[in-house]
């Protein structure tokens, strides 16, 4: 009923609906216009069609649908594209392109030159240095993981990214802090493995395939039976389950300096980052202020560098201290919590019950977070082999349940 509410909504008036994502996909799915066909791999710019809306006026923002396009929508992390589409008779600024149900490919902008219409033959092209600033930014965030994994363990894994044209920032699971040391030891065989200017190159293979061979899956990503794999290298140092855009060698990032490094969370770790161009200006910025400050103490960039600095290092030395404290503290807390998870898990093995052939088990357990009810469940499937576990709790305020099962 809410889908039919919703067609009917957006049938009747398209402005009203158009910013939201799930109105513009009842919207399109109204006017049955398929899924968009992707060129962006091989081309930036590439002769299409308008599909919706039916008249483009100047100064109007549609959200405008082609039946092909070389515009990257924003997923997995990585921004939409901008560019223009540009017809017979007016010119499309594209500010932000995004994806909607069943996979068709939004273009969202204003109309700043003339009027287009439905069924006019248009040229569509990326801003082309913004995209390759992106795409050396994603490319960036792989070399990453294969250091990170080098340096602090193959535990190591993705937990989210945000891949932009001025920088990057990559979250993945480690318990403790990363010490100043094992970053910078990061960044040095990042920036080594660029100068290699190793080959960057995708393949399609069937999932299963690709998982086998050891290629890298986001732990809460969906996948079809066929994925492209982004793989660095001959043979592959890196090779990840990607959709996104990447450049063809690892040569054109240029150069990667880390700009940051925190925590988001229990065990989860953010790194930001700059490459390419923005790594440029980056240190032209830090440059540039560090002479300001010798300026303003009238002293000399040696003396800075010898008094100055030191003192801050200190002062940040201090602090990370501080943070070292904390996390070790948190992670006495997780233990804690683990070993009382288990405990609760062994005391529900005779709760077990068996409803029409299958081995159910379902019970509410003490306040625990998330990733114990996760351990939990692991426990309980390992132990009970072929079973169905739900578990639930109030963690923080806030219920929570986990349903899991065996392979079986």
């Amino acid at each position: 009923m809410e889908e039919q509410r919703e067609r009917a909504r957006a049938a009747g008036a398209y402005q009203r609906v158009e910013i939201t994502p799930k109105g513009l996909a009842a919207y399109f799915s109204y006017l049955n216009i398929p899924p968009t066909n992707f060129v962006g791999y091989e081309s930036l710019k590439h002769k299409s069609v308008i599909i919706a809306p039916e008249k483009l006026l100047l100064g109007a923002k549609p959200n405008v649908v082609l039946d092909s396009t070389p515009f990257y929508a924003e997923m997995g992390g990585q921004v939409g594209d901008t560019g223009e589409i540009r017809g017979p008779m007016g010119c499309f600024s594209v500010t932000n392109t995004i994806r909607v149900p069943p996979g068709i490919i939004v273009h969202q902008g204003e109309v700043v030159e003339g009027n287009l219409l439905a069924g006019d033959e248009v040229e569509a092209e990326v801003d082309r240095e913004r995209r390759l600033d992106i795409a050396r930014n994603h490319t960036a965030t792989h070399l990453l993981q294969f250091a990170l994994r080098q340096v602090l363990g193959m535990h190591v894994q993705q937990r989210g990214s945000l891949v932009a044209p001025d920088q990057f920032r990559f979250d993945f699971s480690h318990l403790t802090a990363v010490k100043k040391e094992e970053i910078q030891e990061v960044q040095r065989i990042v920036n080594e493995k660029i100068r290699q200017n190793l080959r960057v190159y995708d393949e399609d293979v069937p999932y299963k395939k690709a998982v086998g061979e050891g290629a890298i899956a986001l732990f809460d990503e969906k996948y079809g039976d066929v994925v492209r794999v982004v793989k660095i290298g001959e043979p592959a140092i890196s090779a990840e389950l990607c959709g996104g855009t990447h450049v063809a060698s690892t040569g054109e990032v240029g150069f990667i300096h880390i700009i940051g490094e925190s925590s988001i969370g229990a065990g989860l770790r953010r790194i930001e980052a700059v490459t390419g161009r923005g790594a440029e200006a980056f240190i032209d910025e830090r440059l540039s202020d560090l002479r300001e400050i010798g300026q303003i103490v009238e002293t000399s960039r040696a003396e800075i560098e010898s008094v100055v600095l030191p003192r801050m290092d200190r002062t940040i030395s201090k602090l990370s201290s501080l943070v070292t404290e904390r996390d070790k503290e948190r992670t006495r807390v997780q233990t804690l919590e683990r070993e009382l998870a288990k405990k609760e898990a062994e005391s529900l093995l005779s709760q077990a019950e068996v409803v029409n052939g299958v081995t159910v088990l379902t019970a509410r357990v003490p306040s625990l977070p998330m990733q114990s009810l996760r351990e939990m469940s692991d426990f309980l499937r390992d132990r009970l082999k072929s079973v169905v576990v739900v578990l639930g709790t109030v963690y923080e305020d806030k219920p929570a349940f986990l349903a899991a099962v065996t392979p079986d």
